[in-house]
């Protein structure tokens, strides 16, 4: 049997990140480039040092890393305080970053994983978990829902030519799954 699991991302695991990053169905929902070392270092450097409320964490199957996931309070950005309008809840972003696993089920495993193994004990003040997904980003959105996310309030900027759907399920979803 195949175990998920995760650990805190490190300066060894950014080029990881840069290939995961640079993967073609990444790209279509990260619009920000992380081209090369340099880069990944000026974005994630703040996280790996503990200066920002990010946490940073490699996701692995196996002890392989395969993907990537942060979290960090809502109250902590104030553009996606004003987004979620819950300032106690705890906010995720993720990406599988092996184009091999793409459609087999792994997306929903680990967000399940990471929510009930991370987020769970980690922010045991939180009422609930919130991500942000594009509109346009149906697996995605099936990922969240497997995992007993709701879908919110759509929120479309004058800047942009896409929503974002508040997706929330509280922490008790998955506490209940926690073993003791």
């Amino acid at each position: 049997m195949v175990r998920v699991s995760f650990r805190p991302l490190a300066h060894d695991d950014l080029p990881d990140v840069v290939r995961w990053r640079s993967q073609p169905h990444v790209l279509r929902w990260f619009a920000d480039l992380v081209p090369d070392l340099d880069t990944a270092l000026q974005r994630y450097g703040p996280h790996l040092e503990g200066r920002t409320a990010v946490r940073l964490w490699v996701a692995l199957l196996d002890e392989a890393p395969v993907g990537f996931f942060q979290h960090f309070p809502v109250a902590s950005d104030d553009d996606i305080a004003v987004k979620v309008q819950d300032p106690r809840a705890v906010a995720f972003d993720y990406l599988l970053g092996e184009p091999s696993l793409l459609g087999r089920g792994w997306g929903s495993v680990m967000v399940e994983t990471f929510c009930r193994e991370v987020l769970v004990p980690r922010c045991p003040d939180a009422p609930r978990f919130v991500a942000l997904a594009d509109a346009r980003n149906r697996r995605s959105l099936r990922v969240l829902r497997r995992c007993g996310f709701s879908q919110g309030l759509w929120i479309q900027l004058p800047t942009s030519d896409f929503a974002e759907i508040v997706c929330t399920a509280p922490r008790e979803r998955f506490e209940a799954s926690v073993e003791l």
